[in-house]
């Protein structure tokens, strides 16, 4: 057959996301925080949008069935089949099972807490003017600005203006305070650093050693040994036994104390005294200088009871940024404009403000449909605790909602639940499954992980449960579980392992 070029019609069908469907798939994946950002920039583009009224409407569902809505009637109008309307109403308007926007797919089993410096049990321990305003002033005084807390850099800058060095110094040094944590310590090493100044290694490590002498002392470490290094140094008790056991402080943590006075040549009444020497040093020095206050997380879901019993799911409306599509100025500047570019543009302003409001409201009514479902499924661990988790996965709530996979991940993300047992995120309600031993309903990783826990608390010092124990006590519960699960949930729960649990509850100290 030849090869010639020829005309052919091709008929096909595909869908086509446009920027606003996909802008509203963004919207699921948002936090409260981040879409009040994203509508505050909306509003400050967009002259036909407002900020709505400070106490919005809330929706609520009961679990059971009974729905209530306050505020604007919700229409039957569906987005996908009438595109040009840009009408997000629909559930399935939000709904896809296009990837190039899904980006968690996987569900934790827990959230996992980093160890810290005090897991081993060490425990820690330039004024602003205002410019020429009169100390009669009501908050402006001499006894204002001495309250007034600076920066860990702020204070090691101005010892550092105080140092006789010369400008190529002091500028590497600036840069070294720019590299330290909230915690004082140095966050890069000191090769890169000599990498990006041109300049030998030997160098960097001089001026470390300048900047390590200014206050407070332990600041410029690189690991928590350097830094009490540091402090038991500027209090002349840097002996040789005190540098060895400053050397092996994960024989510390795991109370290893024959260890310890062996390799330190010291006796035990010798070792207690240093150990004590330890406990009253600071391991995060730079954190006496505004150490940040700690937010405390904002639910974007309330349960409650209401009076028959049954359970309440409410949206958080303190959470949800309420904007409203100016009508009559729209109505009253259209009248006005004459040019095609103003009446174009007005259009366009138009068209976004209408979508902007109808895609919030789509989002809050997928989020409690979303939280509802999953108030039914888990009823039992709101009532009985986490023993009673039941295990989910993402399918179960998506088939018994009709949505894609996809779209209860993004909605479950970044999202908090306020109940009756505390605040939870809701990825934490979908857990893994554990076989039970009879063939039996399965268990929920997390409630395993609970009994886990609840064991080990309660076990007696001097019969201290293996994993092997462990294994066997959760099969005779019903829960058919491997040694090695057992040891990942262990290590998951940062619980020690039998022989260091052993060391820790018979400690002589």
């Amino acid at each position: 057959m030849a090869l010639s070029p020829r005309i052919e019609l091709k008929l096909s069908q595909s869908l086509v996301m446009t920027p606003q469907l996909q802008q509203a798939i963004k919207l699921l994946q948002y936090s409260n925080i981040d879409l009040v950002d994203f509508v505050a920039q909306e509003i400050e583009k967009n002259p036909l949008l407002e900020v709505g009224d400070s106490s919005p409407s809330s929706a609520a569902e009961d679990i059971n069935g009974a729905k209530t809505k306050e505020g604007s009637e919700a229409t039957s109008d569906d987005y996908l089949t009438n595109p040009g309307a840009e009408n997000l109403n629909s559930e399935a308007a939000l709904d896809t099972s296009f990837d190039n926007d899904f980006t968690n797919d996987c569900i934790n089993d827990g959230v996992q807490k980093s160890p810290t410096d005090n897991d081993m049990g060490l425990t820690s321990s330039s004024m602003i003017g205002n410019g020429g305003s009169s100390f009669d002033q009501a908050g402006s005084g001499f006894d204002l600005r001495l309250s007034e807390e600076i920066s860990l850099s702020d204070h090691l800058l101005d010892q550092l203006n105080l140092l006789a060095l010369d400008h190529h110094d002091k500028s590497i040094i600036r840069f070294l305070v720019g590299m330290l944590d909230d915690a004082g310590y140095l966050s890069e090493s000191t090769a890169d650093i000599a990498e990006r100044f041109n300049c030998d290694v030997a160098e960097i490590e001089k001026l470390l050693d300048v900047a390590q002498s200014l206050e407070p002392v332990g600041v410029f470490a690189r690991d928590l040994s350097e830094c009490l290094k540091l402090q038991q140094k500027a209090n002349d008790r840097l002996d040789p036994a005190m540098e060895a056991l400053l050397d092996n402080l994960e024989r510390l943590a795991k109370r290893d104390y024959n260890g310890l006075m062996r390799i330190c040549g010291v006796d035990e009444e010798d070792l207690r005294d240093m150990i004590s020497e330890i406990q009253a040093l600071n391991p995060k020095p730079g954190q006496i200088f505004g150490n940040p206050v700690s937010q405390s997380v904002i639910p974007d879901v309330f349960i409650r009871k209401n009076p028959k019993g049954n359970w309440i799911v409410e949206l958080n409306s303190e959470t949800l940024p309420r904007v409203l599509f100016n009508n009559h100025y729209f109505t009253e500047i259209q009248d006005l404009t004459k040019k095609k570019e103003d009446k174009e543009y007005l259009a366009e302003c138009a068209a976004s403000a209408s979508w902007l409001v109808k895609a919030l409201d789509q989002r809050a009514r997928t989020i409690l449909k979303v939280s509802s479902e999953l108030v039914k499924h888990q009823e039992l661990f709101f009532e009985k605790g986490v023993k009673y988790l039941k295990p989910l996965n993402l399918k179960t709530i998506a088939d018994a909602i009709e949505m894609h996979e996809s779209t209860v991940s993004r909605v479950t993300s970044n999202k908090f639940i306020s109940t009756n047992r505390g605040i939870f995120e809701l990825k934490y309600f979908f857990t893994t499954a554990i076989s039970s031993v009879e063939g039996g309903e399965s268990h929920s990783s997390e409630s395993v992980k609970h009994a886990l826990q609840s064991l080990i608390d309660d076990e007696d010092p001097k019969k201290i449960l293996s994993d092997d124990k462990l294994v066997e006590i959760l099969k005779s519960q019903g829960i058919d579980i491997a040694r090695r699960t057992v040891a990942k949930y262990r290590e998951a729960l940062h619980i020690p392992s039998s022989i260091q649990r052993r060391r820790i509850k018979n400690a002589a100290f």
